[in-house]
């Protein structure tokens, strides 16, 4: 398990765009757009998008943004995208097209290498913050539309604010995942690895992130990909992610995005200059099978009557054990608070 590395990148991303907005399909002529008029981001030459895309509307129409039916008490939010009257954005500018596509799915097809389109924020962003929540979002491009050379990588945005968000994304070309935070300086990334359960095209892929205070975990396919701790950005909406990299055309389903109460609650953090030993059961003699350093973070499952916690280990579906010792890691509640569990 390795430690995280923060650093800036140089990245830049040229982008002209037009200023026209039209509700579009995948294909066919553009129809009467249904969604109040609001700014929408104009990035200049050599920077990329910041601020969330918004639908054009008639004067005088009433803005609809509400969410499809809650399936239980934990959902905070759900959208199978079937209905554009929940609100979200539809516009086309002159390399991309944002909209839904019937009978199922919302989409955003990029024409155009090194270029991403705008986070897109669920609709009434300022009614939709959520600080702490699960999230998860079933997502795939679309193989008759998408050039066949070059990356792309697309996914959720969360803590989102104007400018400044979080992005957890995968690429189905390169089986990598990527979490990077932006703001008006630009993109930091944050961690990223290969998941080769990363589907291919024209299959969902289910990607995860459970966010609460500055501890995030992040899946794919429901296996744990990647955690990290940072405190920039405390609260914010939900949204999607696309960006082509050197693809030429990149054609992106969206198919359902849920927001629930988060799934965790226990996290913890390896204290500044420390170092722990991960092994295979709660006991000095277990094999060791990695370690952690200052500033790492981990799900943690429960703690043994000896003291040892059990963690979730990335990229593995056997669990580790680190041994709990005042001085060297804080958990977020209390270890007093942890289920008691045994090897």
């Amino acid at each position: 398990m390795k430690r995280q590395s923060i650093y800036r990148s140089n990245w830049a991303m040229p982008i002209a765009l037009l200023t026209i907005f039209a509700i579009v399909g995948c294909t066919g002529p553009a129809i009467p757009p249904t969604q109040p008029p609001a700014s929408s981001p104009t990035p200049e030459a050599a920077s990329p998008p910041t601020e969330a895309a918004t639908s054009p509307t008639e004067p005088g129409v009433e803005q609809t943004a509400t969410s499809e039916p809650a399936p239980d008490g934990n959902v905070l939010y759900q959208d199978d995208f079937r209905n554009p009257a929940t609100g979200w954005a539809v516009a086309e500018f002159g390399s991309y097209f944002i909209g839904y596509h019937e009978p199922e799915s919302y989409h955003i097809e990029i024409q155009s290498p090194h270029l991403p389109a705008p986070p897109i924020s669920i609709p009434d962003a300022a009614a939709h913050n959520y600080p702490d929540a699960t999230i998860e979002l079933a997502v795939q491009t679309v193989s008759g539309k998408t050039s066949t050379e070059g990356d792309y990588r697309y996914g959720i945005t969360f803590r989102q604010t104007g400018a400044n968000y979080y992005a957890f994304t995968i690429s189905p070309t390169t089986k990598k995942w990527d979490v990077f935070k932006r703001s008006s300086g630009g993109i930091v990334p944050l961690k990223d690895g290969v998941e080769e359960s990363i589907q291919g095209l024209d299959v969902d892929d289910l990607l995860r992130v459970d966010a609460q205070g500055f501890n995030f975990s992040f899946y794919v396919n429901d296996k744990l990909v990647g955690q990290l701790t940072d405190a920039d950005y405390p609260d914010g909406t939900v949204g999607l992610y696309a960006e082509n990299l050197e693809n030429a055309k990149t054609h992106i389903h969206f198919n359902t995005l849920t927001v629930r109460e988060v799934k965790f609650s226990m996290m913890c953090n390896i204290l500044e200059g420390m170092t722990v030993n991960v092994r295979s059961g709660p006991s000095k003699t277990s094999p060791k099978i990695a370690d952690l350093s200052s500033g790492d973070t981990v799900q943690a499952k429960g703690i043994s009557s000896s003291q040892w916690i059990q963690i979730v280990v990335e990229g593995s579906d056997q669990p580790g054990w680190v041994s709990y010792s005042e001085g060297y890691m804080s958990c977020t509640p209390s270890v007093d608070l942890f289920p008691i569990v045994t090897p």
